[in-house]
């Protein structure tokens, strides 16, 4: 897969937690999450990491909102 499909689903699987948690995280939770996201962007172009640096740490950062947005409603295991 090229790294801009990488990057496109990363990117809207990001927005689409946002969208979905907007009401759970507030306004403030919302920009703080996009300015996180732009400081990731900003940090791995800096320290010249790799893309796919930049969407490991990316898609860790969306399992982070998954678990603040549903909180205890995810279930792991059986």
């Amino acid at each position: 897969m090229r790294r801009s499909a990488l990057l496109l689903i990363a990117l809207a699987f990001f927005w689409v937690i946002i969208i979905i948690g907007r009401e759970e995280l507030g306004l403030k939770g919302v920009i703080t999450s996009i300015a996180i996201w732009f400081a990731l962007l900003f940090g791995c172009r800096m320290l010249g990491l790799s893309v796919y640096s930049f969407i490991a740490l990316q898609l860790f950062f969306d399992i982070i909102l998954v678990l603040i947005i549903f909180g205890g409603d995810v279930k792991f295991g059986p």
